[in-house]
C-alpha cells in the first residue's frame, strides 16, 4: 500500500520534485564549495608525504593502463584493489594528515546533510496538505512557513543521522574489504543486496519522525523520535516493502541511465526520492491511524478498506496511555 499510493501522489506532483531538485543542486554547490576551501590543504600536505605520492602514482598507473587498453576488466579490479589499498595504508600511516581528513569529511558530510534535510519538514507539510485536503502549498512557501522548525528538525536529525551514517559506512569498508578477500569480484552484488536492506532498515528508523511533529503539535523533537518507534514498529513490515522497492528501483535507474544522461540522473533520483519518503511516512501514518487521504482531485483512499483502524488505533493509542 505505501509504495503504490507514494508512487501515485509523486505522478500527481512532480513539479515539487523539480524543486527539491533544485534545493538538492543548492546544497551540492554549497557543500562542494566549502569542501573545496578546506581539502585542498589538506591534499596538498598528503600529496607532499613521499608514500603517499608513491601509492597514488601507482594506483594513477593501474587507471591509465586500463584506459589505455592495457589490461582487461578482471585484471584490472584484482589490480586496482591492490593500489587502492596501498594508498589507503599510505594515507592512514599519516595519522595527524589521516585524522584532519577524516574530520573535514565528516564536517562536510553533516553540512551536506543538514542543508539537505532543511528541505525534508517543508516537503512533509506540503504532503499532508495535498493527502488530508488536496490544497497545495509550493515548497517555497512552505519552507519560509516552517523555517523554525525545519531547522530545528534537521539540527536535531543529524545529530542522530550522521552517527549512525559514520558506523555504517566504517562497517561497510570493513565488509567489502572482508568479503572481497574471501569471494573476489562476488563481494560486490552480495554488498548490493546488503545495503539495500541497510538503508532501508535505516529508512524506516526514521520514518515515524516526520509525521509525528506534523501531526502532534507541540512535543519535543527527541521525544516525538521516540514516541514515532512505536507506531513504525507496528507497520514496519509495511514500510520496509516500500523502501526496498524505492531503493531497488533507485539503483536500477542509475545503472541504466546513469551514461545516457552523462551522469544527471544522479542527482535527478535523490530528487525523487526525497519526495517520495515523505509520501511513503505519510501513507504508512495515514494508514496505521485510519485516516484517508487524497492521491489527487479524484480519488480518495479510505485505509478502512486494509482493515487497519480499529485493530492500530486501539494498539496505538495503549501504548500512547503508557507514557
Amino acid at each position: 500500500m505505501e509504495f503504490k499510493y507514494s508512487l501515485s501522489l509523486l505522478f500527481s506532483n512532480m513539479g515539487y520534485v523539480i524543486r527539491i531538485f533544485v534545493w538538492v543542486l543548492i546544497s551540492m554547490l554549497v557543500t562542494a564549495c566549502i569542501g573545496a576551501a578546506v581539502l585542498l590543504p589538506v591534499f596538498e600536505a598528503l600529496g607532499e608525504a613521499p608514500a603517499v605520492a608513491a601509492a597514488f602514482e601507482g594506483f594513477a598507473a593501474e587507471i591509465n593502463a586500463f584506459l589505455d587498453g592495457g589490461i582487461s576488466i578482471r585484471a584490472f579490479v584484482e589490480s586496482i584493489a591492490s593500489a587502492i589499498g596501498a594508498l589507503v595504508s599510505a594515507v592512514i600511516a599519516e595519522r595527524g594528515l589521516c585524522a584532519a581528513l577524516a574530520f573535514v569529511l565528516i564536517f562536510l558530510y553533516a553540512l551536506y546533510s543538514f542543508l539537505v534535510s532543511l528541505s525534508y519538514y517543508p516537503t512533509a507539510y506540503s504532503v499532508k496538505q495535498l493527502m488530508s485536503s488536496n490544497m497545495r502549498i509550493g515548497l517555497p512557501s512552505s519552507m519560509a512557513l516552517n523555517f523554525k522548525q525545519s531547522v530545528k528538525f534537521a539540527v536535531c536529525r543529524i545529530s542522530v543521522a550522521v552517527p549512525i551514517d559514520i558506523g555504517l559506512i566504517i562497517l561497510a569498508a570493513l565488509l567489502v574489504w572482508g568479503l572481497y578477500t574471501a569471494i573476489g569480484f562476488f563481494a560486490f552484488p552480495v554488498m548490493l543486496l546488503l545495503e539495500v536492506v541497510v538503508v532501508a532498515l535505516r529508512s524506516c528508523f526514521f520514518a515515524g519522525w516526520l509525521p509525528r511533529l506534523l501531526f502532534v503539535e507541540g512535543e519535543d523533537m527527541y521525544a516525538a523520535f521516540g514516541r514515532s518507534l512505536r507506531s513504525v514498529k507496528l507497520n514496519l513490515k509495511g514500510l520496509m516493502k516500500a523502501f526496498v522497492i524505492t531503493f531497488f528501483a533507485a539503483y536500477a535507474l542509475m545503472a541504466g541511465l546513469s551514461i545516457p544522461t552523462f551522469g544527471l540522473i544522479v542527482i535527478v533520483i535523490p530528487s525523487l526520492n526525497y519526495f517520495l519518503f515523505r509520501t511513503i511516512e505519510l501513507v504508512g501514518y495515514y494508514k496505521m491511524t485510519g485516516m484517508s487521504f487524497y492521491t489527487d482531485a479524484a480519488n480518495v483512499v479510505d485505509t478502512v478498506e486494509f482493515g487497519y483502524r480499529a485493530e492500530n488505533q486501539t494498539r496505538l493509542s495503549e501504548r500512547e496511555d503508557e507514557e
